[in-house]
């Protein structure tokens, strides 16, 4: 909605602006490209994600969605603008069958370098095009594709979670994602699930930390004025309900806090200081228990 009242906007300026000097005809502004006739709308569906990370040997291929806007169904083949890192291969075309409006393309490649991020770009070109109706995607899609596995640099990780009077113990380990900033804590808090998170900039709440932000298997916490994340299991999508403090207690949701206001980094950690906190916003019990502001904190040597 945004674009399309932007979109308004700049359109009415540009009539204004090509109005009041039309007489010298010195005005810049050129009209955008219409849409061809019978112009398919070839789109990549908003669905297909940034960035492809797999393990060394997991894959040697990419499917992305590619889609049309209703109407001529018949079969089709449209070309393809492909501009791709050394290593990545793209289809010329993509195959619309008849009565097919949803399809994918299939991009493939070799051995590439761990950690490195190969990127590209593919377009539709304008005459296949159609910038201006309402669609779930775009007709350019960009991403990487990086092969990287995740390695142990620090073992031991002891961390402390207070629930409901009792304090739990784990031990686990942090992982980075071959040499992204990309961390994991194997098997949170025992719950079957590994939490994994970036390190970005300084923390307020704890000066002397980085903040940590999670980065999958989560879902968004929604707050007024808090940020956080739900501890979600991306797999099998499903929320983790775990038993701790020697089985007598079931935890049925945990919402971690990253920021709080301008207060930022109350998840955060320090390489240098081998510590550091989860802070779990609150956690809800399976026997309807409630209880907020009990952080997991962490150390290793």
């Amino acid at each position: 909605m945004k674009r399309i009242i932007y979109n308004i906007m700049y359109a009415t300026a540009a009539i204004l602006l090509a109005t009041s000097c039309d007489d010298r005809n010195d005005t810049d502004y050129e009209l955008g490209q219409p849409t061809a006739e019978g112009s398919m709308g070839v789109y990549f569906d908003s669905g297909n994600p940034s960035e492809f990370i797999f393990q060394p040997g997991e894959a040697a291929a990419i499917e992305i969605g590619v889609s049309r806007l209703d109407g001529d169904k018949a079969a089709a083949e449209v070309p393809l603008l492909v501009t791709a890192d050394e290593g990545l291969t793209f289809p010329a075309s993509v195959k619309f069958e008849d009565g097919e409006n949803n399809t994918t393309i299939r991009a493939t490649f070799g051995d590439l370098t761990e950690s490195r991020a190969y990127r590209f770009t593919v377009s539709v070109p304008e005459e296949y095009a159609d910038h201006y109706t309402t669609k779930p995607g775009a007709t350019t899609y960009s991403g990487t594709i990086m092969v990287a596995a995740w390695n142990t640099i620090a073992d031991n990780v002891r961390m402390t979670w207070p629930t409901l009077g009792v304090e739990n113990n784990f031990t686990t380990t942090i992982d980075q994602l071959g040499k992204t900033n990309r961390y994991r804590f194997r098997n949170f808090l025992s719950s079957g699930v590994d939490y994994i998170f970036t390190v970005g900039s300084s923390s307020v709440a704890y000066p002397g930390y980085s903040s940590i932000t999670t980065y999958s298997n989560y879902e968004t916490y929604e707050g007024s004025e808090a940020k956080g994340a739900y501890l979600f299991d991306d797999a099998t999508q499903t929320y983790p309900t775990w038993t701790i403090a020697d089985g007598t207690i079931e935890v049925q949701d945990i919402c971690i806090l990253e920021d709080y206001g301008t207060t930022t980094g109350y998840s955060c950690i320090s390489f240098d200081k081998c510590s550091g906190y989860v802070y779990i916003y609150f956690t809800e019990y399976t026997d309807g228990q409630y209880e907020y502001y009990n952080p997991v904190s962490f150390t290793w040597k």
